[in-house]
């Protein structure tokens, strides 16, 4: 009929959904090998719109240590202090982006620690660890679901740590979606795949951008806008959405 499908699976260890159909991951499909090219839209004018959160897991993370951040982009003022300087190049910033994830996933070092942020991810990081090995389980942290240390084997302090943004992404996500689908409600646009840090969208142009801006009013975290004819050819539209504001 012209449609793929996939199928989500929310009961994995981390509560992170996956998502597949027979062999395939819809959910990090190649953006290299032109894969993606046969996604387009359904409707005769329509586009594809994706919607990517912005630094997601350190402004989750963030929110939850009640650590202000700025309203641009974190991987810049995160850059300045690694680097000692108010001004970064692409190649810094690049390396900015490498540093965080790095840091965010596996560990923070004993340089990094004069960093408010870190050393705030740092404490939270042994607090849950001891509270997991004291009360055999730790809750996430929107939910309330526990996470039992029975079901959880193998763990160290940082792997229950990545654990626990996983469910926090995606019960963040839940929330974010429920008011996104009482939006489309009054639309055409269709929200046809989730990848954990972003949403795409079947966009009508006759929805026009009123729709996409309800979209983003739905989530208080930052989102950086591309779109295309395919899933293949996306471009920034962030300049064109501000323009028309």
């Amino acid at each position: 009929d012209g449609y793929e499908y996939t199928q989500y699976n929310p009961y994995t260890t981390t509560g992170r959904p996956s998502n597949r159909f027979q062999s395939i991951n819809y959910a990090a499909l190649n953006k290299e090998d032109g894969s993606r090219e046969r996604f387009i839209s359904r409707f005769p004018k329509g586009k594809l719109v994706e919607m990517d959160f912005d630094a997601y897991h350190i402004r989750l993370i963030a929110d939850v240590l009640n650590h202000k951040l700025p309203d641009g982009s974190v991987h810049e003022y995160l850059g300045r202090q690694y680097f000692d300087k108010d001004v970064l190049t692409k190649a810094e910033y690049n390396e900015s982006k490498e540093i965080s994830f790095r840091i965010l996933y596996g560990g923070v070092p004993k340089e990094f620690m004069q960093i408010e942020f870190f050393a705030q991810v740092d404490k939270l990081i042994k607090e849950l660890w001891s509270q997991f090995n004291a009360e055999k389980h730790i809750p996430t942290y929107l939910f309330k679901r526990p996470m039992y240390k029975r079901v959880l084997s193998n763990m160290t302090p940082q792997k229950l740590f990545n654990y626990y943004i996983q469910s926090l992404e995606t019960e963040s996500n839940i929330s974010i979606l429920s008011k996104i689908n009482k939006v489309m409600q009054r639309y055409q646009s269709k929200l046809v795949l989730y990848t954990y840090d972003s949403f795409l969208f079947d966009f009508d142009l006759s929805d026009k951008e009123i729709f996409i801006k309800e979209v983003i009013e739905s989530s208080k975290f930052p989102m950086k806008l591309k779109h295309g004819y395919n899933y293949n050819n996306m471009m920034d539209i962030e300049h064109e959405l501000k323009t028309a504001n």
